[in-house]
């Protein structure tokens, strides 16, 4: 009985530290985990919705962004039905700062996100794979110069950029963003469930999308606690399966 109980502990043991070790090294980073090929990828999906809460469609196409003036523009994009064209959700993996597009300047490894023509929301999603306690961090950027084939002062991106978990605003979770190299930033810690959803969206403003693609830099961390209690659900499922 005491061999028994002794190994059932080293076992508990060794799961805590496994899982805290691998877990703690693990930041979920929407831009430095997007993938061009795939989506659903992992944790993270992209889409658009006809307003703030409707129902959410994931963007079906994928490839590079493409232009009437640069036929070619290197920045892979998923899209729907209008692909490669709003909205949408971009990403800059060639491994340098991007002036290709005649107004957006993509930074190395940058995501970002355009809304709709008819005033869709663009979205990323992230699924919740265990429950926890989670340290979110984000911030939404303009980085449409908005000057090419526009009156003077033009001043590009306005965006409404929103947080949301099931769909639901986080408390000040909702801001803007006006104008070229405008940041708009939100952080919180957040308490969720196996499966529950967080979701960073951008809308059009209220003025229409011409211009509007907004950089989102956001990360995901889960909080000591977090890693303890998942450590204490296997110790438990593992002396129900020693018993």
């Amino acid at each position: 009985m005491m061999k028994k109980r002794l190994f059932v502990m080293l076992c508990a043991i060794c799961l805590v530290s496994n899982l805290c070790s691998t877990a703690s090294a693990t930041t979920y980073d929407v831009a430095a985990d997007f993938s061009a090929t795939s989506n659903p990828n992992d944790v993270w999906s992209y889409g658009w919705s006809s307003t703030l809460t409707s129902a959410f469609n994931l963007y079906p196409n994928h490839g590079k962004f493409d232009d009437t003036i640069n036929p070619i523009i290197p920045i892979d994009v998923w899209a729907g039905s209008n692909f490669p064209y709003s909205p949408n959700v971009s990403h800059n993996g060639t491994g340098s700062v991007n002036t290709d597009h005649p107004t957006i300047i993509w930074q190395t490894g940058q995501f970002s996100l355009h809304p709709g023509d008819s005033g869709e929301y663009s979205h990323a999603l992230w699924t919740a794979p265990y429950a926890g306690i989670f340290d979110i961090a984000s911030t939404f950027t303009g980085i449409d110069v908005g000057t090419y084939g526009y009156p003077p002062g033009y001043w590009g991106t306005t965006t409404d950029v929103h947080v949301l978990h099931n769909g639901i605003s986080l408390p000040g979770g909702d801001g803007f963003v006006n104008g070229f190299g405008d940041t708009w930033s939100f952080s919180t810690t957040v308490s969720v469930g196996m499966g529950d959803i967080i979701d960073f969206a951008v809308g059009d403003g209220g003025n229409g999308n011409t211009c509007d693609t907004t950089a989102l830099s956001a990360t995901i961390v889960p909080e000591p606690a977090s890693l303890l209690l998942l450590g204490l659900g296997g110790l438990t499922l593992l002396r129900k399966r020693r018993a």
